[in-house]
């Protein structure tokens, strides 16, 4: 796992290929804007893990975790080489916390909004909708090297 103690959120930081950004389950002070490359998002479903998606360059990751202050409920791996600006936690919730006072309220409204309609999504097998198919599938041999990086991630 890469030291994060010292991350200066103004400069990129870089994953290589195979990298875990974040497991699932793990209380993370970071939300990650991809900058450049692909992130695959996998939720482990007990028997096997799952591609939720794959982001790409300008999306955002981890912000319902970082805002509700509870842990991840997927991982991220880098699936190229990926460039990331990372924003800590306590850095976004003091801009929300010197907001007005409806500022969090609604930052709470759509995470809970957000949460449904992901519980929905996979409910009803909705996942990667408008994705290629070929993004979304997942190889034995890729399951295995995920599962494998995310073993190493949680023993680091």
């Amino acid at each position: 796992m890469k030291d994060l103690s010292s991350v200066n959120t103004e400069a990129p930081v870089y994953f290589r290929e195979g990298a875990v950004l974040f497991a699932q389950g793990e209380h993370s002070r970071f939300l990650y804007i991809i900058k450049r490359g692909k992130v695959v998002l996998l939720k482990n479903n007990g028997a096997h893990l799952n591609i939720l998606k794959v982001a790409h360059d300008q999306d955002i990751l981890n912000e319902v975790s970082v805002l509700t202050k509870q842990p991840t409920e997927f991982a991220a791996i880098a699936k190229t080489e990926v460039e990331v600006v990372m924003v800590e936690q306590k850095d976004i919730l003091t801009v929300i916390k010197n907001s007005p006072e409806w500022v969090p309220e609604i930052f709470q409204t759509l995470c809970e909004r957000l949460k449904s309609t992901e519980a929905i999504i996979l409910e009803h097998n909705l996942q990667g909708a408008g994705e290629k198919s070929a993004d979304l599938i997942l190889s034995k041999e890729d399951e295995k090297k995920y599962i494998s990086a995310l073993a190493e991630h949680k023993v680091q």
